[in-house]
């Protein structure tokens, strides 16, 4: 009867289906499907890495044209138009 008491056990229960679950999941994991999933599954990821890292390179751009313009119309504002036109010149110059 101990045994029978011992087995019945909630705890001892989930113990023993934790094992039979790993089994499972470690036969599963060996297969080649489960092989090939993992391998679609990264490469996803990956791709996703790539249009993301893509994506906040041309927001970072986007944002030094802006900060760009700022800093040129800034320039137009502070100094008389003509000013700039001079420097321009004389910047092509040499």
């Amino acid at each position: 009867m101990a045994i029978k008491d011992f087995l019945g056990e909630t705890k001892v229960k989930y113990f023993i289906g934790g094992i039979v679950a790993g089994y499972v999941i470690k036969k599963v994991a060996e297969t080649d499907c489960a092989h090939k999933l993992a391998v679609n599954l990264t490469a996803g990821a990956l791709n996703l890495k790539d249009t993301i890292e893509s994506e906040i390179e041309t927001i970072k751009e986007d944002a030094e044209d802006i900060h760009a313009e700022a800093k040129e119309k800034r320039q137009i504002e502070i100094f008389d138009s003509e000013e700039i036109d001079e420097e321009i010149e004389e910047e092509n110059e040499e």
